[in-house]
């Protein structure tokens, strides 16, 4: 699976990360969380081959950097925090999603089509298919996306920060999803939250990034024993329900 060796990024003299290792464990859902400005869309960025970077960075034992754009787009889907809106319909974005396993000028098999189906209603946008993009509140358009994005079928899913424009209701259920995903459908998750409460009620493991610098990597359970959530974020932990809540000091 997604492995990260001694990844550095430094901008304008400044090291934005520094010396990042990270091993993805197959089948469970990773959140990647850290105060704002502290590199994590960077290090999502450097996982797309977007920006450069030192070190290294494979998927089951192969340097992405390596691999043709199509091969790694048939591996690893991504979803980035800024959405563009382009002027087309709902249903072909969420086609593009199958574009990796397309040749060029070659028209969607059954299967394809298929797959943008089950995508449509497992996001379960299909009052929005027909619209246009660019009409699209930024709730909707993040579900069209999502959609785009689970209808690329890869093994490893990458969403920053995905639940950002949709309301309480629809993130819980959205979250929902994909715990059924990463166990009915075997995905690996690598999502990158900000908000505590989620991601210790969803995630299999933590990954906290402080400065630069992932300063905790493993079981959520384990994390929450070591304090270390309390001292990134400033927060205190209150608990209710047999339930972990964090809240500012």
């Amino acid at each position: 699976m997604l492995e990260i060796n001694n990844l550095q990024v430094a901008r304008s003299g400044k090291q934005i990360l520094d010396g990042i290792n990270l091993r993805l464990i197959p089948h469970t859902l990773t959140a990647l969380v850290g105060k704002n400005g502290c590199g994590k869309s960077t290090l999502v960025s450097c996982i797309n081959q977007i920006t450069p970077y030192r070190g290294e960075i494979h998927f089951s034992g192969r340097d992405l950097a390596l691999m043709p754009p199509r091969e790694r787009a048939s591996l690893i889907a991504f979803l980035p925090q800024a959405l563009k809106s382009p002027h087309i319909t709902t249903e072909e974005l969420i086609a593009m999603g199958r574009s990796p396993y397309l040749d060029i000028g070659r028209h969607m098999t059954p299967h394809d089509k298929e797959m943008v189906e089950k995508a449509i209603h497992a996001i379960g946008i299909e009052k929005l298919i027909g619209r246009y993009v660019d009409t699209l509140s930024g709730g909707e358009r993040q579900k069209v996306y999502l959609a785009m994005t689970i209808a690329q079928d890869t093994r490893l899913l990458v969403l920053d920060e995905p639940t950002t424009y949709m309301d309480m209701a629809y993130e819980h259920a959205f979250l929902a999803m994909l715990d059924t995903m990463k166990h009915k459908n075997k995905k690996t998750l690598l999502v990158v939250m900000h908000n505590l409460n989620q991601a210790v009620r969803y995630a299999d493991q933590l990954a906290v990034l402080d400065d630069g610098k992932i300063v905790f990597h493993g079981p959520t359970e384990e994390c929450l024993r070591s304090g270390i959530l309390e001292r990134v974020f400033s927060v205190h932990r209150y608990m209710a329900e047999d339930k972990v809540f964090f809240a500012a000091e």
